[in-house]
């Protein structure tokens, strides 16, 4: 009698189960994206021979020399990335 509202309550808990397995892959890719971010930054600074403090002084330069007052993001679009 009650058979379709088991198969509901069966398919419910199945795909709170999937949703449960899909959250816990995305902080693994969000801990993989800020792991690689960072070592980008740091490949970056190694390879312009940059210490921490002038890599802070030059993004610091940089967000107050940005010609014509337009976003970084804006400037940087559509540049070939690596």
């Amino acid at each position: 009698m009650f058979e379709r509202l088991e198969r509901l309550k069966a398919e419910r808990q199945r795909n709170i189960d999937k949703r449960a397995e899909l959250d816990e892959k995305i902080k693994e890719l969000d801990r993989k994206i800020i792991e690689e971010e960072k070592a980008s930054i740091h490949e970056v600074m190694k390879a312009a021979d940059m210490t921490p403090a002038e890599l802070a002084r030059l993004i610091s330069f940089s967000k107050s020399n940005v010609p014509m007052s337009r976003p970084i993001k804006e400037i940087t679009e559509g540049e070939d990335e690596e």
